[in-house]
């Protein structure tokens, strides 16, 4: 039994030992209420002041019962404090107070449901993105295992597929989702919640069976990812072209800081009616134009005469630093 459930039963058997220790004393001794109070929480502490002491034999038989059980009652409840105290409880309960505040504050912020292999690598990679993040498991020996390493982590311990849960983790306030839970059905249920809760949250999902993918986006998932397809594609990608597998991958590193954005061309713009050439987007931050999206139509790799018009969506390559500047000069008028 936890510690704060053993303290919350100890505290109510020694009210209801004291209770019906003032009541037998109504009615054995003929005592008022407050005197049969008085004594019995005297008899339960074992402090047994002497100035009031049962007359009958029921009385005395009844102080036998009290003292033998009170005696146990508050020592099985004092142990329990021993443990809450000893065990860390205490502290998790004060973590879990500031976690629950900066909860409550986040905003734009991403959920990760499932906190195995998968949601480990996702947290991870968010981690070192700076981007916000809660993560959900019904685990709480896995969460406070992984709170060891990142001690700072917002979490909230429970089922992903009840809509309370994912309340708790802000899915109103959220930017996306990313379910990655052991079961395809789960995947399928949380996908479902998250749309109904937030209708405009992006959603990634995870389906282990081919069969579940179509279910999936059905559901309303924007993207869905299945592992064993990815990493076969990748092995056979590290077979038959190696070179050119390491240098994607060493420009993918977030340790190089380098980054992929996208980012749409406001109506205000001052670039808007003239050419990618005329921009002097590359002069000026550094940043590659990988496509450009023109309504339904996407140009990849577009040409220096690609005229940029509002609403536009531009896809770039580059480091943190110039995907910033590339959005600077995307805002100014």
């Amino acid at each position: 039994m936890e510690a704060l459930n053993q303290i919350k039963v100890g505290i109510i058997t020694i009210g209801m030992i004291i209770i019906f220790a003032t009541i037998g004393w109504m009615h054995i001794e003929g005592w008022d209420l407050f005197t049969s109070l008085y004594v019995s929480i005297i008899t339960v502490s074992t402090v047994g002041y002497g100035d009031v002491t049962p007359q009958t034999f029921l009385g005395k038989l009844l102080s036998l019962i009290i003292v033998v059980s009170g005696v146990g009652a508050v020592a099985y409840t004092f142990s329990g404090i021993a443990r809450f105290f000893i065990e860390g409880q205490f502290k998790r309960i004060i973590r879990l107070k500031k976690m629950q505040n900066r909860l409550k504050k986040l905003s734009d912020h991403y959920i990760i449901c499932g906190f195995g292999k998968f949601g480990k690598v996702v947290a991870k990679k968010f981690k070192d993105a700076g981007v916000p993040f809660v993560v959900i498991d019904e685990d709480q020996q896995t969460v406070d295992e992984i709170l060891e390493k990142y001690p700072n982590l917002i979490y909230v311990v429970g089922d992903a597929t009840s809509d309370d849960v994912l309340y708790k983790a802000g899915i109103e306030r959220a930017k996306g989702l990313i379910t990655v839970v052991d079961s395809d059905a789960e995947n399928v249920f949380i996908t479902l919640s998250a749309k109904r809760l937030n209708p405009n949250i992006y959603t990634v999902a995870k389906a282990e069976n081919k069969n579940t993918v179509d279910k999936l986006l059905k559901a309303g998932a924007d993207r869905v990812v299945s592992p064993y397809d990815i990493g076969g594609s990748r092995i056979a990608e590290m077979s038959l072209k190696p070179e050119v597998f390491d240098f994607v991958s060493s420009l993918m590193d977030t340790s190089q800081d380098m980054e992929i954005g996208k980012f749409q061309i406001p109506k205000t713009s001052g670039i808007v009616g003239k050419t990618l050439y005329e921009s002097k987007i590359r002069p000026k931050t550094g940043a590659t134009i990988l496509a450009i999206k023109k309504g339904n139509e996407l140009l990849v790799n577009p040409g220096p005469d690609t005229v940029l018009d509002k609403d536009n969506i531009i896809c770039a390559f580059g480091t943190k630093k110039q995907l910033e500047e590339l959005k600077k000069i995307l805002d100014d008028k």
